[in-house]
């Protein structure tokens, strides 16, 4: 397309595409920024979906700058949100885990929270509208169907016929119940891969939607009873948004556990932790030397694999740990403590743990964790630092600031498989940490549960 739109929007490519038009990434040339410009081409007015959008200050919804119109076109500029949607990651990465889908259920329910609070229906929540970013955000987006309740008028645009709720089906009143449906359906698709009423065609997945149960659930586990309860036919049975939110910070409660052998290692702008097949840990903090705190075991735990010429040592001198008393989080596992380090870091640990320093660990400079590990699994295979490499997983993590991770295994000997996991969790706007888990590829299972709930609390508690 030839000039600039408005004089001041160069098009460059088309990132979406849908039945109403399509989703430009451009220049704004007046204020030097990237935006995202919708394009409409069906013949509808671009102001409902400004205004409602407009009435939204929320980092979970995506922010709308201006509206232009041409003779043949309307355009909706938007802020740009380097991301892929929800529908986009499961049809190439697979289901969510059924913790991711609740922290995003979590992330979407603050962003409705806020669109409801303004007085604002969504009316089209689903996947392909819930934009997970690179930094671990996920975003709101697309209010064209949106209502502003007591403004505007009756609209017979439905939105999209698996995320619909029955009662809009039905031509009978929607509220907030109606976004809390397709937030349902939405969780529903994210967590086992497809809509929650997969018919041969359209009309046979409707009239399901009106008068049947949603296929059996299969992989949603604890969200499963949530899950329905939002799926139900009655609008007025249905978890309101206060006890759905509940709910889902229920599923992400950490179970009660045992204290488990670990070693932790603290490092500078990063945090260091590895898990060797004795159920060790390590962590590193940013002055010169990682404070490292160990739980003494009567068995020595297996040599702690790394791949930096400053990862922690093992010999150093311990002392032992003191729970902190004051500003201590909430719904720790029990036999869990606050541990704050004298060197600034904070976070949980089981009790009995030792600290010592040892080693040397540099920090990391990163605004997109997803992009720092494609680009270091580059560099280590071209270095060939990793034999026998096979990567298991990479992606976006849906914590509370954002973060992603790389997991895989390497031959560092003939006879042995080691299975590694690196986690790059962001805690503030300034600060982010790094966690590494190494074992012996046989005992890899016996770790996710700590893996879990350390990379949980430390997430969501700093």
């Amino acid at each position: 397309m030839a000039g600039e739109l408005g004089g001041r929007y160069r098009l460059l490519e088309v990132i979406g595409a849908g039945g109403m038009g399509r989703v430009w990434r451009a220049d704004d040339t007046l204020l030097q920024r990237t935006v995202a410009i919708k394009e409409l081409i069906t013949p509808t007015s671009p102001v409902r979906e400004a205004r409602a959008a407009a009435r939204l200050d929320h980092p979970g919804v995506v922010k709308v700058y201006d509206v232009l119109t041409t003779e043949e076109r309307a355009w909706i500029v938007m802020e740009y949100v380097p991301s892929r949607s929800l529908h986009r990651v499961v049809t190439e990465d697979g289901p969510l885990a059924p913790a991711d889908v609740a922290r995003l259920g979590l992330r979407m329910l603050a962003a409705l929270r806020s669109a409801h609070g303004a007085g604002v229906l969504h009316r089209d929540v689903k996947p392909d509208n819930v934009l997970l970013t690179t930094d671990g955000r996920a975003v709101l987006t697309d209010f064209g169907l949106a209502t502003i309740r007591g403004t505007d008028g009756p609209d017979p645009r439905l939105g999209s016929p698996s995320y619909i709720a029955p009662e809009r089906l039905l031509a009978r009143e929607a509220g907030v119940p109606g976004d809390l449906w397709s937030l349902g359906a939405t969780l529903y698709f994210a967590v086992e891969g497809r809509p929650p009423y997969t018919r041969g065609d359209g009309g046979a997945a409707l009239r399901a939607l009106i008068s049947e149960p949603p296929d059996p659930l299969v992989l949603a586990g604890p969200l499963s009873s949530l899950l329905l309860g939002l799926l139900g036919k009655d609008p007025a049975r249905r978890p309101a948004l206060d006890d759905t939110e509940a709910r889902l910070r229920e599923i992400l409660k950490p179970p009660s556990r045992s204290p488990l052998r670990a070693r932790l290692a603290l490092a500078g702008g990063a945090v260091l932790l590895a898990v060797t097949s004795g159920a060790a840990l390590a962590a590193v903090n940013a002055s010169s030397r990682p404070a490292v705190l160990v739980q003494p075991s009567s068995r020595p735990p297996a040599a702690l694999m790394s791949f930096s010429v400053d990862a922690c040592g093992l010999g150093a001198v311990s002392e032992p740990v003191t729970a902190a008393t004051d500003d201590v989080p909430a719904g720790l596992p029990d036999g869990w403590v606050w541990f704050r380090d004298a060197t600034g870091f904070a976070l949980a640990l089981p009790s009995g743990w030792r600290r010592s320093i040892s080693g040397n660990v540099a920090p990391i400079v990163t605004a997109r964790p997803l992009d720092y590990w494609q680009g270091r699994e580059r560099a280590s295979l071209s270095r060939g630092d990793l034999p026998g490499y096979q990567r298991i997983s990479m992606g976006l993590l849906l914590l509370d600031r954002g973060g992603a991770d790389w997991e895989y295994t390497w031959r560092p000997g003939s006879d042995s498989v080691r299975h590694e996991r690196r986690v790059l969790v962001a805690v503030d706007d300034k600060r982010s940490y790094l966690l590494r888990w190494t074992v012996a590829d046989t005992g890899w299972a016996a770790s996710t549960g700590l893996q879990r709930q350390l990379v949980e609390l430390f997430g969501s508690r700093r």
